[in-house]
């Protein structure tokens, strides 16, 4: 299920299982006062890495580095890449950049139509033959401002592998959520579209391109998929809620040896904060793209259609309000392990980039407050928090009681965090992650008692008990899944369907 999260105004779409999450935009919900009393570079950096010292204490680990023109204001990891090894985060640490990756998907195309091999006015008919009618007219421009129509995803996790052709045929049957061109709704599938695109119009592949064109010139050697110099030694090991360890996303990419299609193009690229640091410097000092085609990245085209904010999409770049209310552009992303945001204040002519691999509630602020210590002598940032999952999923992995027992002490201890109906989910979604079923049906199952009418909180606890092998009791959660669908656009009724054919199938062996 896709849950919409509103943190200050960061908006955060979550998959509901896989928490595939794209955080659209960074900035600040109110407006900042007329006179804002400007901290020393020196002072503001050091208050930032105290502040960022401070937090790892209470679960914040990741990397920062800050950058006023040319020269490096501070380059610094916090925390470990790998707890058990006690291995330190650096900027040369490799992270999962999520939906930062759709920037170089942009700034593809823009190569591409200078080299005259594509318009962004061109539509999905010139690429695709058997486009449908509703769907003929989608522009290139539409699929770079998530303006095209299109939903969000198709339905399948970021390492399902289908076959090219079968993809873009599920995607054109994909009922649109409005007219092309007609309102912003945030679309990954749309930017695997662009990657296709690309991949047709270069006549090479989608990474390939990218190598060539535009990491081998900004001189970043250690960023993309699976073509680049890196070893997963060097790949920060994720932390699902900053608790359960999960391997790094490098290490899934070099095991199925190829990328899936419902990620290519839209997020999942690996790379490190020295890495983006140099694209920065290309951007700014027009190593590969021109000033007139950075500008066309950097153009906010559509309203994100935020609240109480003027916030618009440009091409790969979301674009909206410094603290001191001048252009700042900007993207970050995260699968829900991950999380990556690189700002860029142009006309101060600084730049943030900041990366984390344990994503908790806390994780998104910390750009915010940096911009703010950056800006304002005053601004005391609040303390990082990790969260009600966090805490939850804490508790219930290290608790040595009965699941009975697991149950009845967070139902009573955590009454409080439990009252959104996230929290459970996820914590015990997280505990499915790392082989621990019976835990995590201690703690769906008390979730569905809290909200009995949620279909896709039914089909979580499905997974739980399918993944203990009780049939019986993942039939039953199931079909209570598909009993409470709504009548249009249900997130886990696919899932629901073919998990009662899998239960089915075993049942009569």
């Amino acid at each position: 299920m896709v849950y919409l999260v509103c943190i200050r105004i960061i908006r955060m779409f979550f998959m509901r299982r896989i928490f595939h999450i794209f955080i659209g935009l960074l900035c600040l919900a109110g407006v900042m006062p007329a006179a804002i009393a400007e901290a020393p570079p020196e002072w503001a950096i050091e208050r930032i890495d105290n502040h960022l010292t401070r937090s790892v204490e209470h679960g914040f680990s990741g990397a920062v580095l800050i950058a006023d023109g040319n020269k490096i204001i501070l380059k610094k990891g916090y925390g470990d890449a790998n707890r058990a090894a006690k291995t330190p985060i650096t900027t040369a640490t490799l992270f999962d950049i999520g939906s930062v990756t759709k920037q170089f998907t942009a700034a593809a195309i823009m190569l591409l139509e200078k080299d005259g091999k594509l318009s962004v006015d061109d539509t999905l008919a010139r690429y695709f033959p058997t486009v449908p009618e509703d769907k003929q007219r989608i522009t290139v421009h539409q699929l770079l401002t998530h303006s095209s129509g299109l939903p969000g995803g198709v339905g399948i996790d970021d390492f399902t592998h289908i076959d090219t052709d079968k993809f873009f045929t599920r995607v054109m049957k994909m009922e649109l959520l409005s007219k092309p061109g007609e309102t912003y709704h945030y679309s990954n599938v749309g930017y695997s579209l662009l990657a296709r695109i690309i991949e047709l119009s270069a006549n090479q592949s989608y990474e390939t391109f990218l190598q060539e064109r535009l990491f081998q010139p900004a001189d970043m050697q250690h960023t993309g998929y699976l073509q680049s110099k890196k070893k997963d030694g060097e790949a920060a090991l994720g932390y699902r809620a900053g608790v359960v360890e999960i391997p790094s996303t490098l290490s899934r990419y070099q095991a199925d040896q190829k990328i899936a299609w419902s990620l290519k193009g839209n997020g999942g690229l690996i790379s490190s904060l020295d890495d983006m640091y140099n694209w920065y410097l290309a951007l700014r000092n027009h190593v590969i793209l021109d000033k007139e085609q950075v500008e066309r990245l950097t153009t906010g085209y559509i309203s994100q259609n935020v609240d109480n904010a003027d916030i618009k999409y440009g091409y790969g770049w979301s674009v909206f309000a410094s603290p001191k209310d001048t252009k700042m552009v900007g993207h970050n992303g995260s699968n829900g392990i991950y999380y990556f945001d690189l700002r860029w204040l142009q006309e101060e002519d600084l730049a943030i980039i900041y990366a984390s691999n344990a994503m908790v509630q806390g994780t998104p602020s910390i750009s915010e407050n940096i911009e703010l210590m950056l800006f304002d002598n005053v601004f005391n940032p609040p303390s990082f928090a990790a969260g009600p999952v966090t805490e939850v999923l804490r508790f219930a992995a290290s608790f040595t009681g009965t699941p009975a027992n697991l149950k009845q002490r967070v139902k009573t201890q955590f009454e409080a965090q439990t009252q959104e109906r996230y929290v459970l989910n996820r914590a015990g979604l997280a505990l499915l992650e790392v082989d621990q079923p019976e835990r995590a049906i201690a703690l769906l199952s008390l979730n569905v008692e809290l909200f009995e009418n949620d279909g896709n909180l039914w089909d979580s606890l499905g997974e739980a008990y399918l993944a203990a092998n009780q049939l019986d009791d993942a039939k039953r959660c199931f079909v209570n899944a598909l009993v409470m669908a709504p009548d249009t656009r249900c997130y886990w009724c696919d899932n629901s369907k073919a998990k009662l054919t899998t239960i089915k199938n075993q049942m009569r062996r």
